[in-house]
């Protein structure tokens, strides 16, 4: 029976139940405030597959009462006396989302349009949102977490998100019998391209190659198959004489594990510069970039995860 279309309000209602939605739903649980969050989706999904978690975050994950849990999944990368781990986000996603109340997320709702509610008197600050399905939502409170290409950004006005120059891959590699890799992270770079590979657990590995396109459009990347896209990332790390073992990591990852994709984000200055010196060719700059630059802001990096950022 189709679902009837009916008007209904809600105090907060955040959109997109990815990391950043389903962190918020559940931050705000924690301190007793209901929300619901919409997601276009008919289940929950992650773009990418880890990513680097540092001090700062695992506080964060341990205020909303999942950090124990991720700890336990993932390896502590050695090199330093931060805590550090390269957590996946799928498992991340789903710890989050068992511990938020049933229903809070809503499938298969995708908003189309946002409105301001007019009818209110006096004006107020509601939104009427406009659902694909024909129905709409009255949001008192309205948080956008829909990614880079978000319905509640451009209601806002913000600036559409721009190409960096440089273009990215990422890939998942399986060790049923265990990988035997150090728990360190390896970064490698050659001509116009920096690498990288850290394990997640003990049968997980992560690894990712970013680089400047060989056209200014870079589709001539970007369009590649994932077999093709594979054998790109193994000539570049041939390149460089990188080791077997990484070389193996990237060999068998499954052909569904290896994702491309245009590096994109709301620029600000500093993004943008950082961006030219990434896409840069001129020998100069290449030479400062992969040689220099990079051990300096990976060792700043470092000295950022313990700040203080206050009570969670």
């Amino acid at each position: 029976m189709e679902q009837q279309k009916q008007d209904a309000a809600e105090d907060v209602v955040i959109v997109g139940a990815g990391l950043a939605g389903v962190g918020v739903a559940l931050g705000l649980h924690r301190k007793g405030v209901r929300s619901v969050v919409l997601e276009s989706s008919p289940a929950l999904r992650t773009s990418g597959f880890a990513f680097m978690t540092w001090t700062n975050a695992f506080r964060a994950l341990d205020a909303l009462g999942v950090g124990d849990k991720m700890r336990s999944h993932h390896l502590q990368v050695q090199g330093g006396p931060h805590e550090a781990r390269c957590v996946q986000r799928n498992v991340l996603l789903q710890a989050l989302e068992e511990e938020l109340p049933a229903g809070t997320i809503r499938y298969n709702s995708r908003i189309v349009s946002i409105d301001d509610d007019k009818e209110k008197d006096g004006g107020g600050d509601a939104k009427i949102l406009h659902l694909a399905d024909g129905s709409t939502l009255r949001a008192k409170v309205l948080i956008g977490c829909d990614g880079i290409n978000s319905v509640v950004a451009r209601w806002l006005g913000l600036a559409k998100p721009l190409d960096s120059g440089r273009r990215a891959t990422r890939g998942h590699a399986k060790y049923s019998d265990g990988h035997g890799f150090q728990p360190k992270f390896m970064q490698l770079s050659g001509n116009g391209f920096r690498a990288g590979l850290v394990p997640c657990g003990d049968t997980d590995v992560y690894w990712f190659l970013t680089w400047s396109p060989s056209c200014p459009d870079g589709k001539e990347d970007v369009d590649q198959s994932p077999a093709e896209m594979k054998q790109f990332v193994l000539a570049k790390l041939r390149s460089i004489m990188a080791p077997d073992e990484v070389l193996d990591a990237v060999e068998r990852s499954e052909m569904n594990d290896v994702l491309v994709a245009p590096l994109r984000a709301q620029v600000i200055a500093a993004s943008y510069m950082v961006g030219r010196v990434q896409q840069s060719e001129h020998a100069v700059v290449r030479f400062a970039r992969d040689r220099l630059l990079s051990g300096v802001l990976a060792k700043g990096l470092l000295m950022m995860p313990d700040y203080d950022c206050g009570t969670l």
